[in-house]
């Protein structure tokens, strides 16, 4: 046998998830009453150990994806939104942090102005400029003003923010329904 010492650092954490892999196994086999073999043993720690690498490897994507280089809680939160069990005993343990970034955006000239995110992406244009409409199958081309269109993109706009308002509702209605739920100790740590 080698000395652990002697062991690169891939190795030695195989060799610890292996031991403590047989530790549990024992433990849980004989609060159980079942038994279970050292093969058996092996390929769990063998799927743990494959599992966890794929795992920390999404978690530096999505670190990497936000332009950081530490990871975050944000990017465990990230990593387990399919299992709402265990998403909802982390956000026990770790409140929310988001907080609406500002977006920025392209203006006139090349300027770049800071807008809040709730604001509309883009900026109505109230001018009467005159537009050239002209399609395939027309000879003549039709000419309109942008005035015309200001009552349909008033329209839509409060389309959106009784939608938006509708859907803040709701999501304040499952807030507090998750907030009353009663959570077993049991958690699923089943991922998809």
């Amino acid at each position: 046998m080698t000395s652990f010492e002697s062991l690169t650092s891939t190795q030695k954490i195989r060799a610890t998830l292996h031991r403590d892999v047989q530790a549990i196994c024992t433990e849980t086999c004989h609060f159980l009453g079942l038994e279970i073999t050292k093969p058996a043993m092996e390929i769990v720690a063998e799927l743990l150990y494959k599992k966890l690498s794929v795992y920390g490897t999404d978690l530096e994507a999505f670190a990497k994806h936000a332009k950081r280089s530490t990871i975050n809680s944000d990017d465990v939160k990230l990593l387990v939104r399919r299992s709402p069990s265990l998403k909802n005993h982390l956000n026990t343990l770790v409140p929310n942090t988001n907080t609406p970034k500002e977006k920025r955006r392209k203006t006139e000239a090349g300027k770049v102005s800071i807008s809040p995110a709730s604001e509309p992406k883009e900026p109505l244009n109230l001018g009467a400029k005159k537009t050239v409409i002209q399609t395939p199958r027309q000879k003549d081309p039709e000419t309109s003003t942008s005035k015309d269109k200001i009552p349909k993109a008033r329209d839509e706009e409060t389309k959106e923010k009784e939608t938006s308002s509708k859907l803040i509702e709701k999501k304040r209605t499952l807030d507090d329904e998750s907030k009353n739920m009663v959570i077993d100790e049991m958690i699923d740590l089943t991922i998809d």
